[in-house]
C-alpha cells in the first residue's frame, strides 16, 4: 500500500525543506542495490497497476542513482519505451 502523505513530501522536495508532522518514518529501509530497490518499490502486482505507482516514492541520495533505477523500472515494463524532449532540449541558458 502506498503512502500518500510520504509520496507528496518527496514529489515537493526541493520545493521547500519543510517535512509534513504527519510523515511516517517507519518507511526508513536499508537496500543494497537498485534491483532490490525496484522489487520492494514497485513488485510487480504494483507495476501493473499505474495509479498503485503514483502512490509510491522514494528520495534517493544522488541524482545518478535515480537514472539507474528509472532505466531498471523501463526495462521492467512491458514493451518498447520512446525519449522525448522537449524544445529547449540542449540548450543552456544562464540567468
Amino acid at each position: 500500500m502506498g503512502d500518500p502523505t510520504y509520496t507528496n513530501f518527496v514529489d515537493t522536495e526541493g520545493k521547500t525543506a519543510q517535512a509534513p508532522d504527519n510523515l511516517s518514518s517507519s518507511s526508513n529501509i536499508h537496500i543494497n542495490n537498485i534491483n532490490d530497490a525496484a522489487d520492494f518499490f514497485f513488485p510487480p502486482h504494483v507495476l501493473d497497476n499505474p495509479t498503485a505507482c503514483l502512490q509510491r516514492a522514494f528520495l534517493s541520495p544522488r541524482n545518478v542513482f535515480v537514472d539507474e533505477f528509472n532505466d531498471v523500472m523501463l526495462d521492467a515494463l512491458p514493451g518498447d519505451y520512446e525519449s522525448y524532449f522537449g524544445s529547449r532540449a540542449g540548450t543552456s541558458r544562464r540567468t
